[in-house]
């Protein structure tokens, strides 16, 4: 029987990007054959924690490609244990360790809840208790909110911190944080002599915080600190023009970003400054190109077992990179003989952060209308051959 060390990730927070952030480290020592109960119990004895009246949920990162795993019962934990046994270092596979009170266990389902576009989930037919009474109100999931007040809960720090940047910039003035941890955040204005502070803390330890304290007028000039305003991020900029780009349709240029911040909110940008707001606002709506091409093979399987009779190819580099793919759809295949024996190919770019190209086969079928073939990805035109 072996003793395997494992690293405790606690007190943190979970990204939009499944990574554990802001945490305090620990540490235990279990055998590899220990089951779930005895597993939840070493902990709760080394972190203090009182199972009678707290929830522990534990989670662990096996790649970034992959979400976090959670262990729940004895067979999770046997994962855990034969893939620790691979590289028994204490710093590899910790545990992210997430505590929750049992009165706020917030349970959101289909039944409960209901969820609009104005990034505002509402909590609903909850029990009536002193402490959920409190906090059976709007959780704020958007970054963009009209206003902020105190009493309002945002779904964790992130969203809480990125809304007031764009508080910021609305109302033309520049705060600096005091205080930020995963427990609480804690702003004041730039000026050392104004009264203006905002106070936010987690919720019970969950990641939802909540605001405590906001005092929002300003003792100072606010044209003193509008001239050492330094310029906002590229996050809040690209939050705040989404809406522009939510149609594929409309064009709306780095110097359209740049005209709209001078014009709107008096806040000037360089170009640069402008293309890197409208990539974060692309990547906020499409997700990043990376990830999307680690789905694609999945995609693709998907497609050939839907679809019986496709044909798809995908083709990787060496280092298991993309790098062509090719498809046909077995509605196509049975649609050609039908249709003139004439095939048009056409290409067009791809304006990605991996640029390539996009190759469209198609012909004319009887009815005169275009019927598409195959389409396939490639690094460029040329009259290499693809075994």
């Amino acid at each position: 029987m072996a003793k395997i060390p494992i690293m405790l990730q606690l007190n943190g927070n979970w990204d939009n990007f499944g990574r554990f952030r802001e945490f305090e480290v620990d540490g235990i020592v279990v055998d590899d054959d220990a089951s779930y109960s005895l597993l939840i119990s070493t902990i709760a004895h080394q972190l203090m924690i009182d199972t009678s009246e707290k929830i522990i949920e534990i989670k662990y990162i096996v790649n970034e490609h992959c979400p976090p795993m959670e262990i729940r019962n004895d067979m999770s934990v046997r994962v855990y244990m034969e893939t620790k046994k691979e590289n028994k270092n204490l710093g590899s596979y910790p545990l992210c360790i997430t505590v929750r009170d049992f009165n706020m266990e917030l349970s959101i389902t289909n039944e409960n809840t209901v969820a609009g576009s104005s990034g505002i989930l509402k909590l609903l037919d909850m029990p009536i208790s002193p402490v959920i009474e409190e906090y059976e109100i709007m959780i704020i999931t958007d970054s963009t909110p009209s206003s902020i007040e105190v009493g309002q809960v945002y779904q964790d720090k992130e969203t809480i911190a990125t809304a007031m940047k764009h508080y910021s910039v609305m109302h033309k003035f520049q705060f600096r944080v005091k205080r930020s941890s995963a427990r609480s955040y804690w702003l004041i204005c730039v000026s050392e002599n104004c009264t203006w502070h905002f106070k936010a803390t987690s919720i019970n330890d969950s990641a939802m915080f909540k605001v405590r304290n906001f005092d929002n007028q300003h003792t100072c000039s606010l044209m003193d600190n509008t001239s050492i305003q330094r310029k906002p991020t590229a996050m809040v900029v690209g939050s705040m023009v989404i809406p522009k780009y939510s149609d594929p349709k409309t064009i709306y240029t780095p110097k359209d970003i740049q005209l709209d911040m001078l014009s709107e909110h008096d806040v000037n940008l360089t170009y640069m400054q402008a293309w890197r707001a409208k990539e974060k606002a692309l990547q906020f709506l499409r997700g990043y190109p990376v990830d999307s091409y680690n789905k694609l093979p999945s995609y693709l399987y998907i497609l050939e077992k839907t679809y019986l009779g496709s044909v798809v190819r995908l083709k990787k580099t060496e280092d298991d990179c993309f790098l062509y793919v090719f498809v046909v759809i077995c509605t196509s295949i049975s649609g050609w003989e039908y249709c003139r024996p004439v095939v048009v190919v056409d290409g067009t770019f791809l304006k990605s952060s991996y640029r390539r190209i996009m190759l469209i086969a198609s012909t004319m079928d009887a009815a005169g209308t275009i019927l598409p073939l195959a389409y396939a990805v490639i690094d460029s035109e040329n009259d290499a051959l693809w075994k």
